[in-house]
Protein backbone atom coordinates (compact mmCIF):
# COMPACT_ATOMS: atom_id res chain seq x y z
CA UNK A 1 0.00 0.00 0.00
CA UNK A 2 1.29 3.23 -0.93
CA UNK A 3 2.00 5.95 2.10
CA UNK A 4 0.32 9.40 -0.01
CA UNK A 5 0.57 11.23 3.06
CA UNK A 6 4.33 10.96 2.86
CA UNK A 7 4.56 11.04 -0.63
CA UNK A 8 2.73 14.52 -1.21
CA UNK A 9 4.77 16.02 1.50
CA UNK A 10 8.13 15.53 -0.96
CA UNK A 11 8.38 17.80 -3.29
CA UNK A 12 10.50 15.95 -6.21
CA UNK A 13 7.53 12.99 -5.80
CA UNK A 14 4.96 15.88 -6.14
CA UNK A 15 6.24 17.87 -9.31
CA UNK A 16 6.41 14.11 -11.05
CA UNK A 17 2.92 13.61 -10.18
CA UNK A 18 2.10 16.70 -11.56
CA UNK A 19 4.07 15.94 -14.36
CA UNK A 20 2.52 12.50 -15.20
CA UNK A 21 -1.22 14.10 -15.05
CA UNK A 22 -0.07 16.76 -17.62
CA UNK A 23 1.17 13.61 -19.98
CA UNK A 24 -2.14 12.18 -19.19
CA UNK A 25 -4.33 15.25 -19.34
CA UNK A 26 -2.31 16.06 -22.77
CA UNK A 27 -3.43 12.26 -23.95
CA UNK A 28 -7.02 12.60 -23.08
CA UNK A 29 -7.58 15.66 -25.21
CA UNK A 30 -6.00 14.53 -28.00
CA UNK A 31 -7.59 11.28 -27.88
CA UNK A 32 -11.40 13.19 -27.54
CA UNK A 33 -10.47 15.86 -30.08
CA UNK A 34 -9.46 12.75 -32.63
CA UNK A 35 -12.70 11.03 -31.93
CA UNK A 36 -14.72 14.49 -32.30
CA UNK A 37 -15.85 15.15 -28.56
CA UNK A 38 -14.83 18.05 -28.62
CA UNK A 39 -14.34 20.86 -31.12
CA UNK A 40 -11.17 22.69 -29.23
CA UNK A 41 -8.45 22.67 -31.53
CA UNK A 42 -4.96 24.89 -31.49
CA UNK A 43 -2.94 25.88 -34.43
CA UNK A 44 -0.35 23.14 -35.93
CA UNK A 45 2.16 25.37 -35.14
CA UNK A 46 1.19 26.65 -31.34
CA UNK A 47 0.35 23.29 -30.50
CA UNK A 48 3.69 21.46 -31.50
CA UNK A 49 5.30 25.10 -29.90
CA UNK A 50 3.57 23.90 -26.56
CA UNK A 51 3.96 19.99 -26.71
CA UNK A 52 7.63 20.31 -27.35
CA UNK A 53 7.95 22.80 -24.46
CA UNK A 54 6.38 20.37 -21.87
CA UNK A 55 7.67 17.00 -23.43
CA UNK A 56 11.63 19.00 -23.08
CA UNK A 57 10.71 19.97 -19.29
CA UNK A 58 9.24 16.28 -18.81
CA UNK A 59 12.13 14.82 -20.07
CA UNK A 60 14.53 16.96 -17.92
CA UNK A 61 12.52 15.80 -14.83
CA UNK A 62 12.95 11.83 -16.08
CA UNK A 63 17.13 12.72 -16.93
CA UNK A 64 16.98 13.77 -13.08
CA UNK A 65 15.36 10.91 -11.58
CA UNK A 66 12.39 12.84 -10.21
CA UNK A 67 9.89 10.73 -12.19
CA UNK A 68 11.04 7.31 -10.63
CA UNK A 69 11.71 6.71 -7.14
CA UNK A 70 15.43 4.46 -8.00
CA UNK A 71 15.68 3.60 -3.83
CA UNK A 72 12.54 0.84 -4.76
CA UNK A 73 12.26 -2.16 -6.49
CA UNK A 74 9.43 -2.09 -8.69
CA UNK A 75 6.83 0.50 -8.02
CA UNK A 76 5.34 -0.51 -4.66
CA UNK A 77 6.76 1.28 -1.72
CA UNK A 78 9.60 -0.59 0.77
CA UNK A 79 8.50 -2.04 4.16
CA UNK A 80 10.89 0.33 5.92
CA UNK A 81 9.19 3.49 3.44
CA UNK A 82 5.22 2.34 4.78
CA UNK A 83 6.33 3.33 8.28
CA UNK A 84 7.66 6.67 7.88
CA UNK A 85 5.57 9.64 9.24
CA UNK A 86 7.76 12.33 7.10
CA UNK A 87 10.32 12.28 4.12
CA UNK A 88 13.27 10.08 5.11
Amino acid sequence: MINWKVRFKNRSWVMAFVAQLMIVAQMLLQGLNALGVTDFQLTDAVQQSILTFVNAVFILLSLMGIVQDPTTKGMSDSERAKTYKEPN
